[in-house]
């Protein structure tokens, strides 16, 4: 073939993805959320149910929104993009780098419930703790981050439909996006982007489970003694420089681990900083929150674990394949750093089916990270900008309206932002090195703001500055150093990126101990738990004409089995009594979070990785039992996450229905 793109399949399967599954998404999700309303007396014009979904979600619904907002497109593109150039430890490493992230979200989570209860987002404690000044800081921060998260998700997927679907033109991909995620967030809130969640979780699910067991069993590959014999044949003509003896079956992997380093340095800022994480905490019950992060933090590898070892391991050998889309040249640096590994390995093992279905989870990623992220925007701009700085008295129905408008603006913008990106030539690798500079800064000060009661204003307020600074020099200076000059190229090299990054993360936690040591002041956290942050609704008299409609519904059918008072009540009571749990089962939660977080760093980033950080080649056995327990914990995930939620659901599932019957289906 030509030096040219190469396109997979037509125009037109991009615009049915874009248009007619955002659709379909965005239809349903308006119908769940207005039979919700009619059946559940969820009411999504309440911005307790808009912002944090009336602080009401169960264990396993939360587990599957969170997985859903922590499955990036990018972690598929970027993981075989990283194995392909670094070799089969590159993928455990990355597995690594999303886990650790989401056990101290666990922390942090019950800490706030029992710290500031009534929160909606995690700018709130900040202003109550330090004041005006510190919370312009971290609304700042916060906002950078909601910015560059939707910016890594949009560059990437737009970049990926376009080169899958017939040269579809970027900018409509990007246009497209954001678009056909508006709608059910505009709607429905936070409730309906779990809901929506949900569903993306399970259909991301079992394609991944699809595409692993397809490659892995094809022709090209020939199961695991195919998949381990052909890696070591490549290997002897292959040198991966950093790895012992240039292999890519080696656990002692310098690129892989420094790459790793970096990814976790980065998804720290990416899940602390980012709003939407500690919404989906606020929005949990107190019993769910530390399992729901827990049971997301042992199985979110899942996603990349597999796919690296069985379809990015599988591009080394089938890069010189009559079967590979670019045969017989090999991927150009462009197709390499745009991360095209994927979709060319699936086309040339299953064939369209499987770049198809490539598409579709390409799009259900980054829908649940944007329509994640426009909630916590419209949050942020709503709670702490609109009602904190222009409106103290603000209502329920003006906050809706602005949190509406908020989401809206938002959308637009980030696919404008994303487009510039695209014409300047920023590609997804050093965009990925690059973005924890601005966001890592306020990892530690943030986390110590709901955990440790020493830590002072100026601590909070200094620290992040100075490691802005700090990580900005960091990457430039060194940059110089190691090449010789400062260029886009220069500054997206692993070295530059290692160092500061780590410094951007690490400095302002020694800087923040240092400082609040200086001058030391305890802070008393009763100032949190008497806040009251809840936003009371506009017109009571609405809510009595609103309740008596229902009741007289009740009292003409009584198959209906709806206590409205009781659902009131229990909704009343939950607005004003948030964390039900008492202060000593509040403290048994901390210490299993503390402890599994402790616990999952152990595993990941010490005990196993130093075990296989060798002089070593992986043996047969080893390497197959890494592919198998993989695809285990693969589908194990899709049990858990995709199909657990619609038992524990099933309650509600069957009033709805039993509802619709009566309503609709038993009067015809």
């Amino acid at each position: 073939m030509s030096e040219s793109a190469v396109h997979l399949l037509d125009q037109a399967a991009g615009y049915g993805v874009l248009v007619g599954v955002g659709a379909l998404f965005a239809g349903g999700m308006i119908l769940t959320t207005f039979l919700l309303q009619r059946y559940l007396h969820e009411n999504a014009n309440s911005t307790e149910t808009f912002a944090v979904a009336n602080r009401s979600v169960g264990t396993f619904l939360s587990a599957s929104a969170v997985y859903s907002s922590w499955s990036w497109s990018t972690e598929f593109l970027l993981v075989s993009l990283m194995t392909y150039n670094y070799g089969i430890q590159a993928g455990y490493y990355y597995g690594a780098g999303l886990a650790i992230q989401i056990a101290v979200m666990s922390v942090i989570g019950i800490h706030a419930k029992k710290k500031i209860p009534t929160a909606h987002t995690s700018l709130e404690a900040i202003e109550l703790r330090y004041g005006k000044s510190a919370h312009l800081l971290y609304l700042t921060l916060s906002l950078i981050c909601n910015i560059c998260s939707c910016l890594a998700m949009i560059l990437a997927c737009a970049s990926g439909i376009s080169i899958i679907a017939g040269n579809l033109h970027i900018v409509a991909s990007t246009l497209l996006i954001p678009f056909g995620v508006l709608l059910y967030p505009v709607v429905g809130g936070l409730k309906a982007t779990f809901l929506t969640d949900f569903v993306h979780s399970s259909i991301l699910l079992i394609i991944l489970c699809y595409l692993n067991t397809s490659v892995l069993t094809s022709e090209q590959v020939g199961g695991l003694n195919g998949l381990y014999d052909k890696l070591l044949k490549v290997s002897a003509t292959k040198h991966i420089e950093g790895n012992y003896d240039g292999s890519i079956l080696t656990g002692k992997s310098q690129g892989a681990a420094i790459f790793g380093l970096i990814l976790t340095a980065g998804n720290f800022g990416l899940s602390i900083m980012d709003s939407s994480f500690w919404q989906k905490t606020f929005s949990a019950r107190p019993r769910s929150t530390v399992p729901s992060y827990l049971i997301t933090a042992f199985l979110i590898c899942s996603n990349v674990w597999p796919l690296s070892a069985i379809i990015g391991g599988s591009l080394h050998f089938l890069e010189t394949d009559p079967s590979f889309p670019t045969y017989p040249r090999k991927m150009n640096q462009y197709e390499v750093d745009s991360g095209f590994v994927l979709p060319y390995v699936l086309k040339a093992t299953i064939g369209n089916g499987g770049v198809g279905a490539l598409l579709l989870i390409f799009y259900l990623a980054v829908t649940s990270t944007v329509s994640a992220q426009m909630v916590s925007v419209s949050s942020i701009v709503t709670f702490d900008i609109y009602k904190r700085y222009f409106k103290p008295d603000a209502q329920n129905k003006s906050m809706i309206r602005v949190s509406h408008i908020t989401c809206i603006v938002f959308g637009f913008g980030i696919a404008g932002f994303s487009i510039m990106l695209h014409y300047v030539g920023i590609n997804m690798t050093w965009y990925t090195y690059f973005y924890p500079i601005l966001i890592c800064p306020g990892v530690i000060p943030i986390i110590l703001t709901v955990t440790w009661d020493r830590q002072t204003f100026w601590a909070a307020f200094i620290s992040p500055l100075a490691g802005f600074a700090a990580g900005l020099a960091v990457w430039l200076s060194t940059a110089y150093h190691f090449y010789g000059e400062v260029t886009i190229a220069s500054t997206g090299g692993q070295l530059p990126a290692l160092y500061s990054s780590l410094t951007a993360l690490l400095l302002p936690g020694v800087l923040s101990i240092i400082i609040s040591l200086i001058k030391p002041k305890k802070f008393d956290w009763d100032q949190l738990k008497k806040a009251d942050l809840l936003v009371k609704s506009d017109d009571s008299s609405q809510d009595e004409q609103v309740s008596e409609t229902d009741r007289e519904k009740v009292e003409k059918n009584d198959q209906v089995e709806v206590n409205v008072d009781s659902d009131r009540n229990s909704s009343l009571e939950q607005q004003e009594h948030p964390t039900k749990l008492t202060e000593k089962e509040l403290d048994f939660w901390i210490k299993i979070a503390t402890g599994a977080a402790i616990f999952i760093l152990l595993i990941t980033w010490l005990i196993w990785p130093m075990s296989v950080y060798r002089d070593w080649i992986f043996t047969p056995t080893y390497f197959k039992g890494y592919v198998t327990v993989g695809l285990i914990w693969l589908y194990v995930t899709l049990i858990v996450i995709g199909v657990i939620p619609f038992y524990t659901g099933r309650h509600s599932m069957a009033k709805v229905f039993k509802g619709v019957y009566n309503d609709y289906i038993k009067k015809k």
